[in-house]
């Protein structure tokens, strides 16, 4: 099996104090393992997850493959935007469209 096959689902990436937690899910049909991204640094778990889905290539290629899906599930995931793409009037426009809609009413 190859690590492109592979989907990243329930993703949960949390923080507090600049101690940051990731969660999530490696799919493959009905085969599934979890995994934190705070083991994922010693190597066990990359080699853990290679010998769970029997994925072909070796281990610096699936840490690479499933950080580009963690990254590309992400973004999916966000839907907050705020610091330097933030944009209030965009946002009070929004608003005043839902009172405005509410006043017709």
């Amino acid at each position: 099996m190859l690590c492109k096959e592979l989907r990243v689902v329930n993703l949960n990436i949390t923080e507090d104090y600049y101690d940051y937690r990731g969660l999530f899910r490696l799919c493959s049909g009905e085969n599934c393992l979890d995994v934190d991204l705070m083991n994922w640094e010693s190597g066990d778990k990359l080699k853990q997850i290679k010998t769970h889905f029997k994925l072909e290539e070796d281990i610096t290629e699936i840490k690479e493959v499933i950080m580009d899906k963690i990254m590309e599930a992400s973004k999916v995931e966000s839907r907050i935007v705020e610091g330097k793409d933030y944009q209030e009037d965009a946002k009070n426009k929004n608003k005043e469209r839902s009172i405005n809609a509410l006043d017709m009413a």
